[in-house]
């Protein structure tokens, strides 16, 4: 059987090692100490040096400290050496250890103690508390270790900035770790669950966007039968969103889950007035300057009435939330353009 212990002191002083130096540079590793290891309390806790902690009985079982019951009464009575703790002994002597060090076995054996042991002042290297979830104890019998973790601190995060470059520094981090030990290494806080989105953010936007714009031109392309309509309609709706997303950065809103759900809505409400105006324009008849005013006065004003009086109904004083104004806007001057250059192709 390989040797439990010497595998976990292994990897342990490697990752540590890893962390303590990435600790050196917070400004880039946003880490703001050496790693807290259960596995050093634990030897510590283990140690016949520390003689209030890794104790027992003369039958073998767990001994706690002296300051804890049943050694101490819960009642506030007296604690001491007399009571029925008085014949406690240290789990191991060192001539027990090999460089003072446990056997699989020993580890085995009292590593569960460790962890079931409550802190007090006669020891407090108890791991209860600190290091109850830290350890992972399924198929713990057979002598392996499934998973377990290291605790660290990032340093102090005030803007949503800060707090996405440390989750892609942990996680760039973790992965060189995890590509040295061979094994599956992952970093995690409670603000990750929060901030994740914005790794891939701009990724899912993009390939979102790219999606949307490609159905609505095969759509555009089956019912106009016209290769270049269709791509002026595309082309339309592509400055729509290039114009919000600008808006969006004069007013300072993030690129997050909701943006994006209405950067794509944009589209989708974008392209009904788009194919309208352009429909128009292809069953009217006369040349293309006959067929562009008629398509614009009478079911361009039809769509910049309909958008007016629907942002209108919808506006709640809020510039930061409401996109209607902008593509009201940015149709009616869009399509214009579009259908001018259209007119130009010879």
């Amino acid at each position: 059987m390989i040797d439990l212990v010497l595998i976990l002191l292994g990897e342990k002083s490697y990752a540590e090692e890893r962390i303590s130096r990435a600790s050196l540079v917070p400004e880039s590793s946003f880490i703001a100490k050496p790693a807290a290891s259960w596995l050093d309390d634990f030897l510590v806790w283990l140690s016949p040096e520390a003689f209030g902690c890794c104790r027992k009985f003369t039958n073998g079982s767990y001994c706690p400290p002296d300051d804890q019951p049943p050694c101490c009464s819960p009642d506030g009575g007296s604690c001491g050496l007399g009571g029925v703790c008085k014949d406690c002994t240290t789990c191991f002597r060192h001539s027990d250890l090999v460089n003072d060090r446990p056997s699989t076995e020993q580890f085995r054996e009292k590593l569960p103690w460790f962890l079931n042991a409550l802190p007090s002042a006669d020891c407090a290297k108890g791991g209860h508390g600190a290091y109850t979830s830290s350890v992972d104890l399924n198929g713990y019998e057979s002598g392996v270790i499934r998973a377990s973790e290291f605790r660290t601190y990032h340093t102090p995060l005030n803007r949503q900035g800060d707090y996405v470059n440390a989750l892609r520094a942990a996680r760039e981090f973790s992965s060189r770790i995890s590509d040295s030990l061979k094994m599956q290494i992952f970093p995690y806080s409670v603000f990750y669950i929060f901030f994740e989105q914005y790794l891939d953010i701009w990724r899912i936007a993009l390939t979102n966007i790219a999606i949307a714009l490609g159905a609505i031109f095969i759509v555009c392309l089956v019912i106009t039968s016209s290769l270049w309509i269709s791509a002026i309609i595309v082309l339309v709706l592509v400055m729509i969103v290039v114009d919000l997303m600008g808006v969006m950065a004069i007013l300072g809103i993030q690129l997050n889950a909701v943006s994006v759900v209405n950067l794509i809505m944009s589209i989708g409400i974008a392209v009904e007035f788009c194919v309208h105006i352009a429909n128009t324009f292809l069953v009217s008849n006369g040349n293309r300057d006959q067929r562009m005013k008629e398509a614009l006065s009478t079911i361009g004003a039809s769509v910049f009435r309909y958008i007016t009086f629907r942002c209108g109904a919808e506006f709640d004083g809020s510039s930061r939330n409401n996109y209607c104004l902008e593509i009201t806007l940015e149709l009616t001057t869009s399509v214009c353009r579009a259908l001018n250059l259209y007119f130009s192709i010879p």
